[in-house]
């Protein structure tokens, strides 16, 4: 959110007209001395604004000039009130590395002490991705998001931890924030989800092994790749 506010201030600094384009994001990056990732989420959060328009493989385009007020040009990276974390949403990046922390420890707890009853419910989640994924008129990824969360709240639910299961579905709500909801509209599709259809199938079938280190290793690899997906995307 710093960075977002800074860069609208580099941006007002710069007088690009209506419908401009903006310097590559290489140059951003320079300009602001952040890494590439940070300014990609920070441009979302423009963008989320309305005052850019991101075109894959053209450029930044500026669409409505934001007004500065004057205790925002005389505190740089203060922060607009509309723009609080608990609105836009919490890093991707951050969600992304908490649940690496999380869920290898939730696998691996699974394995050992899984009923028959929820081992049943965690398969019924992947055929409900499956299902939603062949369906020939898919206009939204809802159902495959709902099945994809449901997966990991009913391996969560094994630890009979409520506090745990709160976090991880708070986690997962993430995706639905301005900020993740973006990320994902961005990079999921048909060849993703597959992919990750798949990886959920791996850790169920370390679970039903009744393997705690391979569904550690699987729950991780599942994590490591969706990560790797959504840094292809921000960088």
């Amino acid at each position: 959110m710093h960075i977002a506010e800074a860069l609208r201030e580099e941006i007002h600094k710069m007088n690009v007209p209506i419908g401009g384009r903006l310097p590559s994001e290489r140059e951003l990056t320079q300009i602001l001395k952040v890494s590439r990732p940070s300014l990609r989420e920070a441009l979302i959060v423009l963008e989320l604004q309305g005052e850019i328009e991101i075109r894959v493989g053209s450029g930044i385009y500026l669409k409505r000039a934001a007004a500065l007020d004057d205790t925002a040009q005389s505190a740089p990276g203060a922060l607009d009130a509309g723009l609080d974390a608990s609105v836009m949403g919490h890093s991707p990046k951050d969600v992304s590395q908490l649940r690496y922390f999380l869920e290898g420890g939730v696998a691996a707890h699974a394995a050992r002490f899984i009923s028959r009853e929820q081992l049943k419910e965690l398969g019924a989640t992947i055929s409900a991705m499956r299902k939603a994924l062949d369906a020939k008129d898919r206009s939204s990824d809802q159902p495959l998001a709902d099945a994809d969360r449901q997966f990991h709240v009913v391996l969560s639910s094994v630890c009979g931890n409520r506090l745990l299961t709160q976090t991880l579905e708070e986690l997962f709500d993430q995706r639905y924030t301005p900020i993740g909801g973006s990320m994902h509209r961005l990079f999921d599709n048909h060849l993703v989800w597959g992919e990750a259809i798949q990886e959920h199938q791996d850790i169920y079938d370390a679970v039903a092994d009744r393997d705690p280190l391979q569904a550690q290793a699987a729950m991780y690899r599942h994590l490591n790749r969706a990560h790797a997906r959504l840094m292809a995307v921000i960088g």
